[in-house]
């Protein structure tokens, strides 16, 4: 028994049971696999479902304001994907109803979807012969072929691109896919390898060699940590309202919003940060009520809430013309981050 049947075989007794493969489809794969995008599957399978509760199909979600959708997705994290899939849909409607790109030529064309995910949608859901490579395939096909070459270089991704549509199954290429996928992920783990319960350990060169965990090779240069001190102003006016705005910038966070902010390269003592705020939006900052560190892709944001009141109302319009007041009520309605979700529950305001 050749290699792609056996785990195809193992795939049929042994796969993971997701929403998103209940049917072939392309919407349903098209969100998870957006989803799954830097994030684990345990994570994902939540979001997924209040995703599709929400905007069951590509119609209503081009349809949808960004805001709406941002929402739905906040907490994920990389925004971004959710913004792009947001204007993939968009532009699906702008060519007719019931369009989808079928060919992985095609869907790559599309901001947001690199070759993975257009890989994943063109076989799965339209059974197109192409491998969907992701970190699981590196590092399956590294053990299984005794592949040392350095996984992130451009001509070692040509070398396992061609290796591996030699080994595809031409005719379940989705089922092929999805069975590496799950392999990777359950049994070829970067630790605590389960090689004993693995359909193709027997011609494995890690396996009959005692290489399990000299593969991938994976040479990455690290990118220094930058350190940022965040200092959010909260303000509550005289209507029970507070100040928040959409973040447009090209930034973490973009197309979230916030409270006004001062931000800083370095850390600042608690008269800077009120003359700072004072210098920029007229406001009179009292104490720092909430405090939180978090921890983004080489980023460590520093973040501190500080409590502050307006002397006149005349201030809202000339130092806060671009922030709007809100109720309590409304926070529902807006997508913030999570430092911001933090704060709010932590001081019972949601």
């Amino acid at each position: 028994m050749d290699f792609s049947k056996k785990i195809i075989n193992w795939y049929k007794n042994n796969h993971r049971k997701l929403p998103w493969r209940e049917n072939k489809n392309p919407y349903y794969i098209l969100v998870s696999e957006f989803m799954l995008q830097q994030t684990k599957v345990s994570q994902t399978i939540k979001y997924y479902l209040d995703f599709i509760q929400k905007f069951p199909n590509i119609e209503k979600l081009a349809q949808a304001e960004e805001k709406e959708v941002l929402k739905v997705w906040e907490g994920l994290g990389y925004y971004k994907r959710a913004i792009n899939l947001h204007f993939f849909a968009k532009k699906l409607r702008e060519k007719s109803i019931g369009f989808f790109p079928k060919k992985y030529k095609e869907l790559i064309k599309y901001k947001g979807i690199g070759p993975y995910t257009g890989a994943a949608i063109a076989s799965i859901c339209f059974n197109e012969v192409v491998p969907a490579i992701d970190g699981n395939f590196y590092r399956l096909f590294s053990r299984y072929l005794g592949i040392y070459n350095n996984i992130t270089s451009i001509l070692t991704k040509k070398i396992f691109r061609t290796l591996i549509l030699k080994m595809m199954d031409k005719k379940n290429p989705g089922i092929f896919n999805q069975a590496i996928m799950d392999l990777g992920s359950t049994l070829c783990t970067p630790k605590k390898v389960k090689c004993f319960l693995c359909p193709i350990k027997i011609d494995c060169f890690s396996f009959k060699n005692g290489t399990i965990y000299e593969l991938p090779v994976k040479n990455i240069i690290k990118k220094s940590i930058k350190n940022r001190f965040f200092y959010y102003i909260f303000i509550c006016n005289n209507s029970k309202k507070f100040f928040i705005k959409k973040r447009f910038n090209k930034d973490i966070w973009k197309g979230l919003y916030e409270f006004p902010l001062i931000e800083s390269e370095k850390v600042l003592t608690l008269l800077e940060i009120r003359n700072k705020i004072w210098k920029k939006y007229k406001i009179f900052s009292k104490n720092i009520i909430y405090q939180i560190k978090h921890k983004i892709t080489n980023q460590i944001l520093f973040i501190q809430f500080l409590n502050c009141k307006m002397i006149q109302s005349i201030q809202i319009k000339k130092n806060l013309n671009n922030f709007f007041g809100i109720s309590y009520k409304k926070i529902c309605n807006y997508p913030f981050p999570n430092p911001i979700i933090l704060f709010f529950k932590n001081k019972k305001i949601i």
